[in-house]
């Protein structure tokens, strides 16, 4: 039987690490998304409120803005940065994306 598909490997531990990568990934755009539409981004020309309070947050929070250094979001590699940053800082993905709802509803402080 010639099967197309490659080795499926059902191990817990690995479908684990692929779902880390998941929701890494997942949580990685949302909160790029999110920046740009704060920001006004590379390619994003309308700011949107719920954008703009989680930038807020971000800079409120970031240790480069305390001596005086702005993050450049018209580049992308730096609003990915941002990104994978604030995922570090929140201690994994789920959190993050939890605490980016949080802020975008105004429910952070």
């Amino acid at each position: 039987m010639n099967n197309s598909y490659p080795e499926m490997n059902f191990d817990p531990a690995y479908v684990e690490g692929q779902m880390d990568v998941l929701f890494q990934s997942i949580a990685e755009q949302s909160i790029v998304r999110t920046i740009v539409e704060g920001s006004g981004g590379p390619e994003n020309e309308e700011i949107t409120e719920d954008g703009l309070r989680f930038v807020r947050y971000l800079l409120s929070i970031s240790r480069s803005t305390r001596f005086g250094f702005l993050p450049n979001f018209k580049d992308w590699d730096t609003i990915r940065e941002l990104a994978r940053q604030f995922i570090r800082y929140c201690g994994g993905a789920p959190t993050a994306l939890q605490t980016l709802n949080r802020v975008t509803d105004a429910e952070a402080a």
